[in-house]
């Protein structure tokens, strides 16, 4: 009788890929013959029995909104300015933002209760990607977005982002910033280096999670599990 490796086989049944089945495996969540079987390139045949553990999923809600320029990123403002939670119901007043967006940038902030989460993704390490639609005023050319898309020196060390010009109108253009970072005034500290008056701000995507639909000033709530590390 033939024999197969065993994730290879898991991952044939399953219908998942060769990683995902290893790693069940050495997460002794798959059980070989009635023990639990750790090793993923044992040798086994269609004769051997194997089962998956029950996976428990621990579900958190996350509350995408779409902030509105005008308004602070804060729990409260001594300047008695709107803030974030005054367009919220008060039932998500507990949740912590994630990340921030200043006074004048609008565009997709992310909510939620748990601090882990919110800690995994700020974390420049876990290196979540971040997009952003800026509407800029100034020269362009090619030379210019080529120096943009270097490690920048400014008021901080930036480390490469991802500029792409999107269109152009005589002095006035669309750019799309993609960044891991997310450090304060990131994005207007750089168009300033580069002599570019930032109009419109609008970050458009954190890691999976996307403005689309979101319309000004609105919110939705989703459910994400314990998969959203990979």
């Amino acid at each position: 009788m033939q024999k197969i490796t065993f994730s290879k086989k898991l991952s044939s049944k399953l219908k998942i890929s060769r990683k995902q089945a290893e790693s069940l495996i050495k997460n002794k969540k798959v059980t070989l013959n009635g023990g639990i079987e750790t090793r993923p390139f044992l040798s086994v045949t269609d004769k051997d029995i194997f089962e998956i553990k029950k996976i428990k999923s621990s579900k958190l809600n996350i509350l995408l909104f779409h902030k509105p320029k005008g308004c602070i990123t804060s729990k409260k403002d001594e300047k008695e300015r709107k803030i974030v939670y005054d367009f919220l119901p008060k039932k998500y007043h507990q949740y912590h933002y994630i990340g921030r967006l200043d006074y004048n940038s609008e565009g997709l902030l992310l909510f939620t209760k748990e601090t882990s989460f919110k800690r995994y993704m700020e974390l420049p390490k876990s290196n979540i990607k971040r997009s952003y639609l800026v509407n800029v005023i100034g020269s362009f050319d090619e030379n210019k977005i080529k120096s943009m898309n270097k490690k920048i020196y400014g008021k901080e060390i930036y480390k490469k982002p991802n500029v792409n010009l999107l269109h152009s109108n005589g002095n006035k253009h669309v750019l799309k910033f993609d960044l891991t970072e997310g450090k304060n005034r990131e994005i207007r500290d750089i168009c300033t280096l580069f002599n570019l008056k930032v109009e419109k701000l609008k970050r458009i995507s954190y890691g999976r999670f996307l403005l689309k639909s979101i319309t000004y000033g609105n919110f939705k709530e989703m459910q994400v599990d314990e998969s959203y590390k990979r």
